[in-house]
C-alpha cells in the first residue's frame, strides 16, 4: 500500500459497510471496527478517540500496532480529523510527515477541505487513510522506498495538486487558471475554460473548478505567486 499522491475518489472513502447515519452510528461501527480504540468523549471541543490502530495484512494478522489519539472538530461530518501519534514508533520528522508535536498528515489540506465539504464520517476515514498511512511509513522506515509515492511538503505538495488537478505541469498555464477562477463571479459550465484552450468549462476542467471551492479564495489567491 502505497501514500499515493493522486486525488483519492471521495467514493472510495464511503465505501461502507453499512449506512451510517449519525455520529453515534459512526462511533459504534468504528469502535467494531477497530478494537485497539476507545472513546474518551468530548475533550475541548473536539470528540477524541485513543488507544491502538492495529495495522494488519490480508489475513489479519498483526503487522504493527501504533499508540495514537483522533480528534473529530465539531463540524463533523464536515470536517477531518486530527490522528496524533502518541508513542515513538515514528521519528517525528517532515520526512515522515508528522510534525514535532506527532500531528499526522495524512492529506494534503485541499483535499481534505473537499471530503470535509462532502461530508466525511470517522469510519471510512480510519478504513482509508490509517493503513494507507501507516503501510507507507513502514515501508518507508525500513529503507523500501523505491516505489513509494508522497506530496512534497508545504509549498511543493500544493504545486503537485495543481498540476494533478489541471492535468498540466505548465506554470503559465495554472496561473492563468487559478487567475480566471478568482475573476469569475460564478462557475458556469458555458463559459470558456479557465486554462485557456477555447474549450467550454464543461467540456474541459469544470471539475477541477468545483473542487477548488472547498478552500478560501484568499488562500488560493496567495498560490498565484507559487507559479510566477
Amino acid at each position: 500500500i502505497t501514500y499515493s499522491k493522486m486525488l483519492p475518489d471521495i467514493n472510495l472513502i464511503s465505501n461502507r459497510r453499512f449506512k451510517i447515519r449519525n455520529f453515534q452510528e459512526d462511533k459504534t461501527a468504528t469502535l467494531e471496527a477497530n478494537p485497539g480504540l476507545r472513546y474518551d468523549g468530548e475533550v475541548y471541543k473536539f470528540s477524541r478517540f485513543s488507544g491502538n490502530f492495529y495495522l494488519t495484512n490480508p489475513d489479519g494478522e498483526l503487522i504493527e500496532s501504533f499508540g495514537i489519539v483522533i480528534f473529530i472538530p465539531k463540524a463533523y461530518p464536515n470536517a477531518f480529523p486530527v490522528v496524533v501519534s502518541v508513542d515513538n514508533k515514528i521519528e517525528k520528522i517532515d520526512d515522515f510527515h508528522i510534525s514535532k508535536e506527532g500531528e499526522i498528515c495524512v492529506e494534503h489540506i485541499y483535499i481534505a477541505n473537499k471530503l470535509a465539504k462532502a461530508g466525511l464520517r470517522l469510519y471510512d476515514f480510519i478504513n482509508y487513510y490509517l493503513p494507507k498511512y501507516f503501510s507507507w511509513v513502514l515501508l518507508k522506515q525500513n529503507g523500501i522506498a523505491e516505489n513509494l509515492q508522497e506530496w512534497g511538503h508545504k509549498d511543493k505538495g500544493t504545486i503537485q495538486v495543481y498540476e494533478i488537478l489541471i492535468g498540466t505541469s505548465d506554470e503559465a498555464v495554472i496561473k492563468q487558471f487559478l487567475e480566471r477562477y478568482l475573476g469569475a463571479a460564478k462557475i458556469r459550465r458555458n463559459d470558456k475554460c479557465y486554462c485557456g484552450n477555447g474549450r467550454k468549462l464543461k467540456e474541459c476542467h469544470r471539475e477541477a473548478a468545483l473542487f477548488l471551492k472547498s478552500t478560501s479564495k484568499k488562500i488560493i489567491e496567495k498560490d498565484i505567486a507559487l507559479f510566477s
